[in-house]
């Protein structure tokens, strides 16, 4: 799964800080493979995830983590432009 998130400048550092904690505790999950944070070298405000997991109980339990839900708080008042992706 790849997830493109865009968000304003001057909240760059917010969303990555967020992001890094989702990084850290998604990586222990026991279905998870992959969690990469990418950033983008010309447009600091743009970044790239990649996960990968197991199945998609793997990616339902995820989802209904605590640390999924305290992401989605901490980024709630951010200014956020999702785009997600597949394999095809």
């Amino acid at each position: 799964m790849y997830l493109r998130i865009r968000c304003e400048e001057a909240e760059a550092e917010s969303l990555l800080s967020a992001l890094r904690g989702l990084q850290h505790s998604s990586r222990q999950e026991p279905g998870n493979l992959t969690f990469d944070i990418l950033r983008s070298r010309d447009q600091p405000s743009d970044f790239l995830l990649v996960e990968e997991f197991v199945d998609e109980a793997a990616v339902a339990a995820h989802r209904a983590s605590s640390h999924f839900r305290s992401f989605k708080e901490a980024t709630a008042s951010l200014r956020l432009a999702l785009e997600r992706y597949a394999a095809i």
